[in-house]
């Protein structure tokens, strides 16, 4: 018997054509369809829950390191009867003394919350934000409709409580973004949790603006009821809270018109209102703040308004009259604390007029006084235009040694109003020639491509629409000068010259980052683009927007403070009225802006300026007992005359003009180089002669030198010398190379030829030169008789010192 079984491989029995087979294999192909479509969902739901992981954790480190620092905002009590005060220095006794107390200038009187009717209390929450009183701040609910509005596209507003509306009124962020709104939820937090929900609504019924230029529903009482704010009815109450959602829409005392173009029918602001007034009743009856009877009296009362805006109860705006230079501190402060703690331009101003500020300010007395004594008497520039304009002038006077500004004058004649154009700082104006020692010369020194002594050819650099450019005011050219005597003289072909070798980059820079002075780099207006890049600007005072004598004066201080800049400042330090400092103004001087070597060589020629003889633009401004130098400056067709100046005290720019720029007649000459003298003058007449800094006289050297040829003088320079003070380094070398000796037979030509050619003087003009950016002509402006210089004529050219040496010798 054979027990061996044939084995044969497993064959599937199954029928292919079993419908039961064909089922697994398609819930097989199922299964597996379900396991992949699981798998993208669920890599899908990672992905997800990963990014909100990481979003979560960005705006969380967002939220911790730049919401929340800037989360906190003091709401510091204070009353608006406290009165700041503007304080300066006594110079007798060296202690501060009161010089001004400020009073609020908006039409405004805080009133407290016990003297607010609860009706008017109730009205601004149940039109405004009907949940205040149950919400720590933000209210979620309003905040979650306003954010949905972000994702439909629509504006991101809406949803702010009465908290973070106040907020809004106390900062500057009014920009409508997701980060000013996150800011803003944070900063309602935290505020609530320091006041209560009186305080908060007592601040924001104080704050709010109700048109009419009423500021607070004290005041705007007042102007539509003509009655205390304690007294007003329910019906009232209501109108007078409908008028701040839009005052130019439901001010009842408005001249608003709307006609509808369908029905014909006209609507007024008044009648705006009474819609306004009646949808906050709606309100307050709905949130059960009043009942149906107060509702339906309140709606049939009639409003009488008070037609005329005013009433005896009104509070009036403030009538003093702030000197140029206490609104210049007020302007800076206010400024300062927008900038420093974020406050909206109103708060800030609130605080300033009202909050007992004590404000230490740089102003001097005696300075301002002096200022005073010339500016406000109109009769030392009462002139007046064929357009019936007022000449007008501006000063500021900066202390050498602080670098503070002492004192100014916006303009000439009695001041009528607080706050208004000061044109000391606010009006800019193109500065002329007195801008070459500071795009020029001063940088040209530094960078050692010129000296005093330097020889440069007066001469045409080039033609403008086929004509010589620039030109100079006596319409002549020299031939050979030294830098120095084109400072005395303001020659503009050689400042023009002398920026080429600096190059218009490097003065722009210089300008900007030694000085401190804005200028344009690229503006576009009307298709055409303007730069301050250019020789013509910055040679020739041309520039796009110009300077003020602000700047100016700050700016010419670095000479006599021999090469450190100290930002200007009218205040030092503000102290609130907890005896708390909310302000120090501080600034690090800028040491070696400039070389002593080069302050050096720009004192000694705007000395010449002031004090040389033939051609020196600026002598007009010359006083005795002091050491005094400066640099004029005249602008095409005479419209704007600067002179700025310092002596080893004080340096102080003047700029005069017509507000809207017209010529001013020749025959004035230059007026600031008068005014210059006159304020000056007085300021320095108790004050001690002394000199401007000297360098260590070891590192000097005196020596003569051709004025021709900027070397040592030869057998042939006659007397075409001149003798300046050196730096070692800079001390002329070489012999005389431009002058020949001529043989006797060949000694006829004219008086003060050389054997090279003539040179020609444009005698003596007192007057700056006008410049010209456009490079066409420029104005001479009054000059005196031409005289034989000097220097040209044969005598010797001395430094200011050097005279100064001679004469006590």
């Amino acid at each position: 018997m054979d027990y061996h079984r044939e084995t044969r491989p497993s064959r599937d029995r199954r029928d292919p054509g079993d419908p039961r087979n064909r089922q697994g294999k398609n819930a097989k192909r199922k299964r597996k369809k379900h396991g992949k479509t699981f798998k993208v969902v669920m890599t899908i739901v990672l992905i997800f829950v990963i990014t909100a992981a990481m979003l979560l954790c960005m705006a969380a480190a967002y939220i911790k390191n730049v919401i929340i620092p800037n989360a906190g905002l003091e709401m510091t009590a204070y009353d608006l009867n406290l009165t700041s005060t503007i304080l300066c220095k006594d110079p007798e006794t060296g202690a501060y003394k009161v010089t001004q107390n400020l009073y609020g200038a908006e039409n405004r009187v805080w009133v407290d919350i016990e003297e607010i009717p609860k009706n008017l209390q109730n009205a601004a929450v149940a039109i405004e934000d009907k949940r205040f009183y149950k919400h720590n701040g933000v209210d979620w609910v309003r905040t979650a409709k306003a954010v949905s509005l972000m994702f439909t596209g629509k504006d991101i507003q809406g949803g702010s409580t009465l908290t973070q509306q106040l907020i809004k009124n106390m900062t500057s962020d009014n920009e409508v973004t997701v980060k000013r709104k996150i800011m803003e939820i944070f900063r309602a937090l935290e505020f609530e949790k320091k006041y209560s929900k009186e305080d908060i609504l007592e601040a924001y019924l104080n704050y709010i603006y109700l048109g009419q230029g009423c500021n607070g529903v004290y005041t705007a009482s007042y102007t539509y009821f003509g009655k205390h704010v304690s007294e007003l009815s329910l019906a009232e109450c209501a109108s007078l809270i409908g008028i701040t959602n839009n005052p130019s829409k439901y001010d009842p005392l408005g001249t608003l018109e709307v006609k509808d173009e369908e029905t014909g029918e006209v609507k007024t602001s008044r009648d705006f209102n009474k819609e306004r007034q009646e949808t906050i009743l709606n309100a307050m009856l709905e949130q059960k703040y009043i009942t149906q009877e107060e509702y339906d009296a309140a709606v049939a009362e009639e409003l009488v308004f008070n037609e005329d805006g005013q009433n005896e109860g009104e509070v009036q705006t403030n009538s003093t009259i702030y000197s140029w230079y206490e609104d210049q501190v007020i302007n800076d402060v206010i400024e300062d604390l927008m900038e420093t703690y974020n406050w909206s331009e109103q708060y800030a101003k609130d605080k300033v007029f009202s909050g007992g500020l004590e404000i230490y300010s740089c102003m001097k007395p005696e300075v301002q006084a002096a200022v005073d004594k010339v500016y406000q008497d109109q009769n030392n520039l009462n002139v007046t235009s064929s357009s019936g304009q007022k000449l007008q002038s501006a000063i500021t006077i900066v202390d050498n040694e602080t670098g503070e500004v002492v004192a100014m004058a916006g303009g000439m004649g009695e001041k009528t109003a607080s706050r208004s154009l000061n044109r000391a700082t606010s009006s800019k104006r193109p500065p002329g020639s007195s801008i070459k020692p500071l795009a020029v010369y001063a940088p040209a020194i530094e960078l050692g491509k010129v000296t005093p002594a330097t020889m440069v050819e007066d001469s045409p650099y080039g033609k403008v629409d086929g004509r010589d450019w620039p030109v100079n005011a006596t319409g002549v050219y020299q031939g050979n000068v030294s830098v120095a005597k084109a400072v005395q003289e303001s020659i503009n072909t050689v400042a023009v010259k002398v920026l080429d070798m600096v190059g218009t980059e490097t003065s722009f820079n210089f300008m900007q980052d030694k000085f401190h002075i804005k200028l344009i780099k690229s503006l576009t207006k009307g298709g055409t683009t303007y730069t301050d890049i250019g020789l013509a600007q910055l040679a020739l005072g041309g520039l796009t927007e110009g300077v003020s004598t602000y700047e100016m004066a700050a700016a010419y201080s670095v000479f006599p403070r021999q090469g450190t800049y100290v930002e200007p400042k009218t205040y030092t330090m503000v102290i609130d009225n907890n005896k708390q400092v909310l302000l120090r103004n501080e600034s690090e001087p800028e040491k070696d802006v400039l070389s002593q070597r080069t302050t050096y060589y720009m004192t000694e020629m705007l000395q010449r300026v002031v004090t040389g003889g033939s051609g020196a633009t600026g002598k007009a401004a010359n006083f005795t007992g002091q050491d005094i130098a400066g640099k004029t400056g005249t602008t095409t067709s005479r419209k704007d005359l600067w002179f700025v100046g310092y002596t080893p005290y004080y340096t102080a720019a003047v700029w005069t003009g017509y507000d809207r720029q017209e010529r001013l007649s020749s025959h004035l000459g230059n007026p600031s180089t008068t005014l210059w003298r006159q304020v000056m003058s007085e300021v320095h007449k108790t004050l001690p002669y002394k000199e401007f800094a000297q360098p260590d006289a070891s590192s000097l050297k005196t020596v003569t030198y051709c004025l021709s040829s900027g070397m040592l003088p030869g057998p042939a320079c006659g007397g075409h010398l001149a003798t300046g003070t050196f730096f070692a380094e800079d001390v002329p070398t070489g012999t005389c190379t431009y002058h020949k000796v001529q043989k006797p037979a060949d000694t006829n030509g004219s008086n003060g030829s050389d054997g090279n050619g003539s040179s020609t003087d444009p005698g003596d003009n007192t007057t700056d030169p006008g410049t010209d950016p456009g490079g066409g002509t420029t104005d001479p402006g009054g000059g005196t008789t031409p005289e034989t210089p000097p220097a040209e004529g044969g005598g010797t050219e001395t430094t200011p010192r050097r005279r100064r040496m001679e004469a006590a010798g």
